[in-house]
């Protein structure tokens, strides 16, 4: 959802032209480049008032269930008038159908209900879902009040289980901090201070004066775990921070820390210099307990480097198998800020001190550039920037982009990011390309806006082995899937010969080590890197196992993930018991109708006995 500077114009917005029913809406749109994937969207829920965030999750044992934050009623400018909703989808028959489950609702009085977490915290083995909330504004009142509201929240909703129908029991609430005038919109369940005991990580921030950048406040929060369920009273750890943080150790050094990206408290173009995206690097001071003096900021990217910071998280596999990446979103306004970075998916690069400041590269980049803003953009005629790039509505207060998530989108076995616009009207994915680049892509249709959304997670609901994109939609009430559709297979079964004017490229198939000894049922890893294939989706290789005697058995298909335009690579971990040969054997793909490339075989040998 928008980190909003001036109060929203609701007006005509949040009339409902989705249909009330659970049906499949419009198809999503084809990308520029004719072999992306493409996808259909399904409707969950049209009925969440001001849906917000939302995560995926298993909060009922063996089910994919969707939880969703939704704000509730508004009042005048924009403030919240009453509580807000939380609800948890349980799949049944297909997509389309979902059983909804409440567990609250605006009677419970949480204001504003932001991104849920999902975590045991009594320790019970099945999941609880804790819930920050605040609106940034709420604690502002404009003269001649006194003062405004002070109704932040850190809430934990315990799951009871199942009935002997299979019924959900009501969640119990317990309180962990309410009566607060910031605004939490993330929470961390995680042993910070090394206790053996986990705690909550939250950033408080204040809007105060929606039309005044010179008021922000925000405060990194820690709620120390004292054992069962209980936290202490928040100590303060740092004066800077952001909506979303995340606890990491990016250092190395065996203790955590946390990275955050920031978006209020950036008095005007005079804070070009400061830290829109930072780390606080755990640095003990030797006094029992932590506090502000046990946490250094360091600066990751500045205000002048990325804009206003929305998001960061480390996205596990990006730059493939056993790497983490950092990638994060801004979240500013092309049209209205000219004087910052326009809005974009950044990727940072930590140098090898990540005290130093962090390289960054823009991931979000169409195939086609986007125009200046047109003056029927920003005079309002047009409600869609007419270019293919993320681009916020021009009106105060809108930014983009939003949340993001990650996983494998379009099928090819590689990291992809499902990206909210929030402030742009629209949905996008960004797609890994050969050789580590990457194309932004427009998931919703031609004209479709879906408005300021929350989600952006990507995980199998069906267990059909594909994906879905799940998003939640504050300004149409909705919570919607986007599912891909079935491709063509790249290659039909079997040998192919190539078509006429087909060019074949020699592919070339390496293990190393050639010669491995190991220990009986010890395991042993071989690099398996194919090099001539370029272009298509990801290879494939078959390893098989011929002991010294006996017959041979297939042991895995590899999937082999691009390392450069025409070099494609996997590991391959395994325990031998016996001596004998492994190969692998790539049998050939055809690419396109005018490129193939051939089979190739390698193999390696395998000693196995007493080192």
């Amino acid at each position: 959802m928008s980190l909003l500077r001036r109060p929203r114009r609701y007006a005509g917005v949040l009339a409902l032209a989705l249909p009330a029913a659970l049906l499949a809406a419009p198809s999503g749109a084809v990308a520029p480049d004719a072999t992306a994937a493409s996808f259909d969207r399904i409707n969950v829920d049209t009925a969440v008032r001001g849906a917000s965030f939302t995560v995926v999750g298993e909060v009922f044992a063996g089910e994919q269930n969707i939880v969703t934050s939704g704000f509730g009623a508004l009042g005048p400018r924009g403030a919240p008038s009453g509580g807000g909703s939380l609800q948890i989808y349980r799949p049944r028959a297909n997509l389309a159908d979902w059983q909804k489950v409440s567990v609250f609702d605006a009677t419970a009085n949480i204001i504003f209900p932001n991104q849920p977490t999902l975590s045991d915290v009594d320790g019970d083995g099945d999941t609880d879902v804790i819930v920050p909330s605040g609106n940034f504004f709420d604690s502002f009142a404009p003269p001649p009040a006194p003062a405004g509201n002070s109704r932040g929240a850190l809430t934990w909703w315990e799951n009871t289980g199942l009935a002997a129908n299979g019924t959900p029991n009501p969640f119990v609430r317990h309180d962990v901090v309410t009566g607060q005038p910031w605004s939490y919109h993330g929470v961390q369940h995680v042993d910070l201070d090394g206790d053996g005991i986990k705690d909550l990580v939250s950033v408080g921030e204040q809007g105060l004066n929606p039309s005044d950048q010179t008021d922000d406040q925000v405060e990194t929060h820690f709620f120390r775990g004292t054992g069962g369920t209980g936290f202490a009273a928040p100590v303060v750890l740092a004066d800077v921070g952001g909506s979303l943080p995340v606890v990491h150790d990016v250092d190395a050094d065996g203790d955590r820390d946390i990275v955050t990206a920031q978006y209020f408290d950036f008095p005007g173009q005079q804070a070009a210099g400061k830290a829109a995206f930072l780390w606080l690097e755990q640095v003990p001071d030797g006094t029992p307990g932590l506090s502000a003096g046990d946490f250094t900021p360091r600066t990751i990217a500045t205000l002048a480097q990325t804009g206003m910071g929305f998001q960061i998280r480390p996205v596990p596999g990006f730059r493939g198998p056993g790497t983490v990446s950092w990638i994060g979103t801004n979240h500013t306004n092309r049209c209205l800020q000219p004087y910052l970075p326009a809005e974009r998916v950044m990727e940072f690069v930590p140098p090898a001190d990540p005290r130093q400041p962090w390289a960054v590269t823009t991931l979000s980049n169409p195939a086609t550039p986007a125009p200046a803003c047109p003056a029927d953009y920003t005079d309002g005629t047009v409600p869609i920037f007419p270019g293919d790039e993320i681009t916020s509505r021009p009106t105060n207060g809108q930014g983009a982009p939003g949340v993001f998530g990650y996983g494998d989108v379009d099928g090819d076995g590689d990291i992809d990011l499902a990206v909210s616009g929030d402030g742009d009207r629209r949905l996008f994915w960004i797609e890994q390309l050969a050789g580590g680049a990457t194309r932004l892509h427009t998931l919703t249709s031609p004209g479709e806006q879906f408005g300021q959304s929350g989600g952006g997670a990507v995980a199998d609901l069906n267990g059909d082995g594909t994906a879905e994109l799940v998003f939640s939609s504050f300004d149409r009430d909705t919570v919607a899937i986007w599912k891909r559709r079935p491709q063509a297979p790249a290659a039909p079964p079997g040998p192919v010969a190539p078509g006429p004017g087909t060019t074949t490229v020699t592919s070339a198939l390496r293990v190393t080590p050639a010669s491995t000894r190991v220990a009986a049922g010890r395991k042993a890893q071989w690099k398996v890197r194919l090099t001539g294939a370029r272009g298509g989706s990801a290879r494939q290789v078959k390893v098989t196992f011929l002991p010294a005697r006996g017959k041979a058995r297939v042991v895995r298909t590899l999937r082999l993930r691009s390392r450069t335009a025409t070099t494609r690579q996997a590991v391959l971990t395994w325990r031998p018991t016996r001596s004998g040969r492994l190969r692998v054997d790539y049998a050939g793909t055809v690419v396109s109708n005018t490129l193939r490339d051939t089979a190739t075989r390698a193999q390696v040998r395998i000693r196995v006995g007493g080192r």
